[in-house]
Order: structure tokens, then C-alpha cells, then sequence
């Protein structure tokens, strides 16, 4: 999947410069303009084209399922009871869903029971 989208965006890239650089020679008065100025100003354009599609073909596609894991930061301090859970518990598969990416952070305080979790609950 990732040199499709390479191709994609070398050929896009390529697009681009004689979409900017063609209908300048054609009109232009009489096609006087220099390639020497035609060719730059196209290649600056295929040149951004790509960089921002070349970022994008650079990234790793998620399978679905397969996230990355999150991360959870949690802190308490009590008087009494402290109890925290980072992940889920008793939440439901989520095979063929998206993975949810988070970044839990979580600071508890109190003079009773402290109950944290840093994920689902369902």
C-alpha cells in the first residue's frame, strides 16, 4: 500500500509542474517566456505537491484493531482506599472499529475512597 502511495504522489507531482508550466508557454505572448523562468516556477509547485503528498505516503496506515497502545497517567492520594485501573474493564471487543487513540491523564486527592480508570467501563 505504501508505494501506491508513492506513485500517487510522484505522478501527482509531475501533474502539477505541467499544469503550471503548459498553459504558461501556451499563453504567454507568443510563448516569449523563457523556460528558464517557466521551468523553476513549475518545479517550485511539484516540489511543495510533493512534499505534502510525500508526508502523506510516508505515514503507516492503521489496520483496523490494531492501534497504537495509549498511554495513562494516573496519580492519587488519599486517606483512605486507592484503587486505579489503566485499560478497560469489561469493555466490549472492539475488533473491526477503529482504534481510539488517547492520552489519559489522570491526578486524584481526597480524604475518602479514590476510584481512577483510564479507559472504558463498560
Amino acid at each position: 500500500m505504501a508505494a501506491v502511495r508513492w506513485v500517487v504522489a510522484v505522478v501527482a507531482s509531475v501533474a502539477a509542474f505541467f499544469a503550471v508550466a503548459v498553459p504558461w508557454a501556451v499563453l504567454s505572448s507568443g510563448g516569449h517566456d523563457p523556460w528558464e523562468v517557466i521551468g523553476p516556477v513549475g518545479g517550485v509547485v511539484a516540489a511543495g505537491v510533493l512534499a505534502a503528498l510525500g508526508w502523506w505516503a510516508s505515514q503507516t496506515g492503521t489496520p483496523a484493531g490494531a492501534g497504537p497502545e495509549r498511554t495513562v497517567r494516573q496519580s492519587a492520594r488519599a486517606k483512605g482506599n486507592i484503587r486505579q485501573t489503566a485499560g478497560n474493564v469489561g469493555a466490549v471487543d472492539r475488533t473491526g472499529r477503529r482504534p481510539v487513540r488517547e492520552s489519559i491523564r489522570q491526578k486524584g486527592r481526597g480524604g475518602g475512597d479514590v476510584d481512577q480508570v483510564g479507559g472504558d467501563r463498560a
